[in-house]
């Protein structure tokens, strides 16, 4: 600590009493600037200052001590309510999840921040940014580990330092020499450079940066589009489609009946694979591949890939014993429970895209419609298929053909019909019976 501290006065000494900013400018006219006064430079605590800007239609932007959003001290700003100044939202990361509000840094929002000329500003005071709950950082550092990132979208429009915000459509990794940061005493530094700052475009900064920060990856450019995609037809498939799907095969009643739900079914598995496609890219770019949310996912369409394999072993057993057998419950039971899986699993991906309070309860409700009308028909197919009064089996029973060339035309009748009856010979009678329909 001592030896750093030596490190800032020799810095201080070399830059005089002149304000240092280093900035760094990743995209999108976004720039982040940091200064540390002379006397936190040289003992290694005390107020710092830090600047954000970048265009007044973007939804937020953030800056965040640390190298992961796990842990780290972060700073969002979004348009006020009246939309002439900016809201200044300390928060705490603990995941790939929407940083929760943190009442415990002190910060103030000074003058020559606002919303001007289609620019966002805050120019921020920090009096405790050298540790916070989970973490801490060298004001001193010749290489400190800093977060960013914003989103793109409708302006959020809140006095609410804990409004709900939507998860970040760029983000990356940079680092900042604080020692090249360090001099002045002003307690605004960045009121002179402002103009400079957020007019730079580029990693050069402004002219009175003693430092440039290099690095910091951004998101691709359809990352949004892709994500949205994602976000579509997952849930189409998990919610809507398999359940009508399997509500479908008890409830109707046609020739071929099979055959559509297999194709229907087969449909809705290929947008799942499609879906997961884009869940497995975004994880591996966003680098949340370890999310419960993405590990849920694979194991979810891994574990369908059973389904048409159990279903057609059933559909072939059952032609040839014309009865349930050693595939039909498998089919049917496990299919049941992937897809509830499924369906919950979009919500916990609702919950690391970071989307509305509006919108994670209109997917429940949803959801939970279309889930309990799936259980209601399973329920009363079982009771129907349980209860159903003698006279309504379908049941018929005829006399014995007198021989076979008539027993084979009886047979050859119903088959040709593709009745939903089905031939039993025993002894003396012949009788039809409905067939039994798939789970």
């Amino acid at each position: 600590m001592q030896f750093s501290s030596l490190l800032g006065a020799l810095a201080l000494a070399s830059c005089g009493v002149v304000a240092q900013n280093v900035t760094y400018c990743p995209s999108g006219n976004v720039c982040y600037a940091v200064n540390v006064p002379a006397t936190t430079a040289s003992s290694g605590s005390g107020d710092i200052y830090f600047q954000i800007t970048g265009p007044s239609t973007l939804s937020w932007i953030g800056l965040g001590q640390g190298t992961s959003m796990t842990g780290a001290n972060i700073f969002m700003i979004y348009a006020n309510s009246a939309g002439d100044n900016v809201t200044l939202s300390p928060r705490l990361g603990s995941g790939n999840r929407q940083p929760e509000s943190d009442t415990t840094t002190d910060v103030t929002l000074l003058g020559g921040s606002g919303i001007s000329n289609g620019v966002m500003t805050a120019n921020v005071r920090c009096s405790n940014c050298n540790t916070w709950t989970g973490g801490s950082m060298s004001l001193t550092d010749t290489n400190s580990n800093w977060i960013w990132a914003y989103k793109t979208g409708s302006v959020i429009s809140s006095d609410d330092v804990s409004a709900n915000l939507a998860q970040h459509s760029n983000y990356g990794e940079t680092t900042f020499n604080l020692q090249n940061a360090g001099g002045g005493s002003s307690s605004n530094p960045f009121l002179a450079t402002t103009a400079m700052s957020t007019s730079s475009g580029n990693n050069s900064g402004s002219s009175s940066s003693g430092s440039s920060s290099v690095g910091g990856d951004s998101m691709p450019a359809d990352y949004a589009n892709v994500r949205m995609a994602h976000a579509i037809l997952a849930p189409i498939a998990f919610v809507l489609f398999f359940p009508i799907g399997a509500m479908a095969i008890r409830l109707l009643s046609f020739p071929g009946l099979v055959w559509v739900h297999a194709g229907w079914m087969t449909f809705t598995y290929i947008i799942v694979l499609s879906s997961m496609g884009m869940g497995v890219w975004m994880a591996v770019v966003s680098k949340q591949l370890d999310q419960y949310h993405s590990i849920i996912g694979l194991v979810v369409v891994g574990c369908l890939l059973l389904q048409p394999i159990s279903g057609f072993t059933h559909h072939l057993l059952y032609k040839r014993e014309g009865r349930p057998n050693a595939a039909t419950y498998p089919h049917i039971f496990w299919g049941r429970a992937v897809i509830t899986l499924g369906i919950i699993n979009g919500g916990l991906g609702l919950q690391l895209s970071g989307n509305t309070v509006k919108g994670e309860i209109a997917y429940g409700v949803v959801a939970a419609v279309m889930w309990l009308l799936w259980m209601i028909v399973i329920v009363l197919a079982f009771i129907r298929s349980r209860n159903k009064p003698e006279g309504e089996t379908g049941e018929a029973v005829f006399e014995k053909p007198n021989d076979s060339t008539e027993r084979m035309r009886i047979s050859q009748s119903v088959h040709q019909q593709d009745s939903p009856l089905r031939l039993s010979f025993s002894g003396d009678n012949i009788g039809l019976a409905p067939k039994p329909t798939y789970g």
